[in-house]
């Protein structure tokens, strides 16, 4: 077995991993130019993360010291995040399970009963509970509660996340103290009605499970304010079990199986500010010209509600009452069947993300849209059937100030072409294609969606519908958008339009909603040249919040051979995405020379972020993920990780690079991935130090040739540049101020498991006990000069050395 390293507050990192102390956390007095690694003791947290682990060794009889020595990178100490994750929601739970992992390995070897814990563990998390009135079970692999939780009438907080539970006892209902109850991952399949009595509770997390329906005492829970139930198998409501929860602020019931709701079910939940419906099957049958828009009970009276999620159903009409929100500030209607919007939509006077992409509108007037005082941005790609006249319309209040606030409107090739078919072509400033030279206000923002004719995902989509293509003018679901970076000059058209040889894929996460925009939108500004702006980004978007089909093979197929129409013309292509997304890096690595893929999910029966499927489709996930993955380094990458030829274009032969917090979940995940390089923990160290001091030289160099010390400006990028003695391929790079200053992936400070290599991996560890670490990353201003390096290293560009002023 693998050695583990032993942080307070931190999970399990195989042997090699250097955990790199977050930024935010160095405290000043580590913070010296010497990358020379020196030991950090830790101290014991107070509470669960130590304590319970000191107790059972001690009631074993052995022997532990209350601190813990590990070596790290000298210029960063250790600390407790303070980025805190338990804000509601389903990542939030997952994270932290509202206390925190407490499975972190603590190198002694224990006998281990059958559902995770020793008998000992489980008496002092018991005991433990009996004075804090928190217990945390979570990842323990817990086939049934034990009994003994019965007696601990007192307790608020009860964590059993990540097990594998099929039922809950009875006694539930007696410990009615509980205010967070965590139940996700598990293998739930129905709830107790003695769940009713726990009238305290105020969050309740079940996503991830395999739940057919709800019980009416759900709706007995009058104190509820955060209710996940995304990813199950819920087909249908029963009335009453959600009407009752008048202080509910958040719900999700993304990635079910809903195809409709009770009549008026929604309606009494005046204090709902987030309200996820994605990924269902809400419209599937209806006759819309008959029946008229399927009523979800959304209107005025839910004066709170903030962001409504809709995307990826079989909407084919909405309610005018949806635009009668007053403080809705984000409506996603993607990825449905719709064919027009309501005539009047002025009462959503805070409406500012209008998703409105991948359906079948036939109409779209201007004054709709300009009749929403505050919309800042609007996506329409992929609704090939709207007429040229109501583009130009559009395109022309843009440009004029007809829609003051508006930052951004999403449009694709084919609406510009039959724009320019009326002969309307917009008034503005700024080109928007890849090469056509058209002229076109800055905030109209044109891409590439490439018409599918391809076979779609059928039902191995949870929200494909009745077997057609699930959504709009895309030819399938999901969103699938090329947009053209600045070209290359003199460079040659490749299939996609394009005169640029390298491609950023941005996979989406759960929400299924495109993201990583606004970051790539940082990296083109922060381009020192031409040169380093000279590539496109393909944005891509699971609305059923599947997984990208991963254990179905005919949606697999599709999502694969659609990103292989586009990934198939260019040269050098990254992978871009976070947990869900992260996931698709893994899924689709084989098609690309690189990849950043933040706290994937690797095997879905363990984790508590999934879809509602079965074992055998979770299994499936897998078994192509890792193909793929051993395939990434293969020459010409000729596998596909479903026994299929690859696609025309498919590659591999860059660096696959996952990063993941401490978090013991992320970091058992990334842990099942065969890695480019093994290395014990003592050469790791010993490589380290041998860079540190091969740093220290090349910086000498580096500004004896012109560039600045490091706390300065950089100075002008030339030749001194291209002899740096650091690349994205060093073999261990190093954490803090030191290994900051350089121009490999490494710059925003995180350590790497190993050398390059081929059919495999390389971890990078930050400490930061979430599994939000992209976010965490970016709010230290840490997360866009990572990628930028990535994306510089495609270009076959060095980045400029990166002040550490401006990552610590």
């Amino acid at each position: 077995m693998a050695a583990h390293c032993h942080l307070a507050g931190a999970g399990r990192a195989p042997r090699g991993w250097l955990v790199h102390p977050y930024s935010a956390h160095v405290a000043p007095s580590a913070r010296r130019s010497t990358g020379a690694l020196r030991s950090v003791t830790v101290v014991p947290s107070a509470y669960s993360r130590s304590s319970w682990r000191d107790a059972i060794l001690e009631e074993q009889g052995e022997q532990q010291q209350h601190t813990s020595s590990v070596p790290v990178a000298d210029g960063a100490a250790n600390g407790d995040s303070a980025l805190s994750s338990r804000d509601n929601g389903e990542t939030a739970a997952a994270s932290t399970g509202g206390l925190g992992s407490d499975t972190a390995y603590t190198g002694h070897q224990k006998a281990v009963a059958p559902c995770g814990l020793s008998a000992a563990e489980l008496r002092v998390k018991l005991s433990l509970a009996t004075g804090s009135g928190r217990l945390d079970l979570t990842d323990a692999r817990l086939s049934e509660l034990p009994a003994e939780v019965a007696e601990l009438t007192e307790l608020e907080e009860l964590q059993l996340s990540g097990n594998c539970l099929t039922r809950l006892p009875d006694f539930i209902s007696r410990l009615t103290a509980l205010r967070r109850l965590g139940l996700a991952g598990n293998l739930l399949t129905e709830l107790p009605p003695g769940l009713g009595a726990l009238t305290a509770l105020e969050g309740l997390w079940l996503h991830g499970n395999l739940l057919t329906s709800l019980p009416p005492q759900l709706g007995q829970l009058g104190a509820l304010r955060a209710l996940s139930l995304a990813g199950n198998c819920i087909s249908q409501l029963p009335p009453g079990c959600l009407s009752g929860l008048t202080s509910l602020t958040d719900l999700t019931l993304a990635g079910n199986r809903l195809t409709e709701l009770p009549p008026g079910e929604l309606a009494p939940l005046a204090a709902l500010r987030k309200l996820a419906l994605n990924g269902n099957k809400l419209g599937q049958g209806r006759d819309t010209a008959t029946q008229g828009p399927l009523p979800l009970g959304v209107g005025r009276h839910m004066g709170a509600l903030q962001e409504l999620m809709l995307q990826g159903n079989c909407l084919g009409a909405v309610e005018a009452s949806l635009f009668d929100c007053p403080a809705l500030t984000e409506l996603s209607l993607a990825d449905n069947r719709l064919t027009h919007l309501p005539d009047r939509l002025s009462g959503a006077t805070r409406l500012a993300r209008l998703h409105l992409f991948g359906n079948r509108l036939q109409r779209l007037a201007v004054r709709q849209l300009a009749g929403l005082p505050a919309l800042s941005t609007v996506w329409l790609e992929g609704n090939a059937q709207l007429p040229g006249p109501d583009v130009a319309a559009l395109v022309g209040a843009a440009g004029l100030g007809g829609m003051p606030a508006l930052k951004a409107l999403g449009l694709d090739q084919g609406q510009l072409a039959a724009m320019r078919q009326q002969g309307m072509a917009g008034d503005g400033s700024a080109g928007g294609t890849a090469a056509s030279g058209e002229v076109l206000p800055r905030n109209v923002r044109v891409g590439s969606v490439l018409d599918w004719y391809g076979p779609g995902p059928g039902g191995g989509s949870s929200c494909s519908g009745d077997g057609d293509d699930g959504g709009g003018g895309g030819g399938g679901p999901g969103y699938f958008k090329l947009q053209y970076g600045p070209q290359r000059p003199g460079g040659t058209l490749n299939g996609a339009g394009s005169s640029n040889d390298v491609l950023v894929v941005a996979f989406g996460s759960a929400p299924g909603t495109p993201n990583w925009g606004g970051l790539l939108g940082k990296v083109y500004k922060a381009a020192q040249s031409a040169a380093e702006s000279y590539f496109d980004v393909l944005y891509v978007a699971d609305p059923c919040r599947d997984w990208y089909g991963g254990g179905s093979e005919a949606a697999y197929t599709y999502y694969r051979a659609r990103l292989a129409a586009t990934t198939s013309s260019y040269r050098r292509v990254l992978l871009l995405g976070d947990s869900m997304g992260a996931t698709a890096c893994l899924l689709f690595a084989d098609l690309a020379t690189a990849a950043l893929a933040f706290c994937p999910q690797v095997d879905l029966t363990t984790a508590s972020i999934r879809p509602g499927r079965p074992a055998a489709w979770f299994a499936a996930l897998k078994q192509r993920l890792m193909a793929s993955v051993a395939a990434f380094g293969d020459s010409g990458g000729d596998g596909s990780s479903d026994g299929l030829p690859a696609a025309e274009g498919a590659r591999g032969g860059g660096q696959l690079v996952v990063l993941v917090g401490t978090w013991a979940h992320d970091l058992d995940q990334a842990n099942m991935l065969p890695q480019a390089a093994q290395q014990n923990q003592k050469q790791a160290v010993a490589d380290a130090s041998a860079a540190g001091r091969q740093q220290d030289r090349a910086r000498r160099a580096a500004r004896s040739a012109g560039w600045r010390d490091a706390g300065g400006e950089p100075g002008p990028i030339g030749a001194a540049l291209h002899r740096s003695p650091w690349a994205w391929q060093q073999e261990v790079e190093v954490s803090g101020a030191a290994g900051s200053d350089r121009s490999s992936l490494g710059a925003a400070g995180g350590v790497s498991t190993g050398a390059t290599g081929t059919g495999g991996v390389v971890v990078k560890v930050f400490n930061v006990d979430s599994h939000r670490l992209a976010a965490a990353l970016d709010a230290q201003g840490q997360l866009m000069p990572l990628i930028r390096s990535a994306v510089l290293e495609e270009l076959s560009l060095r980045g400029a050395i990166v002040r550490v002023a401006n990552l610590l």
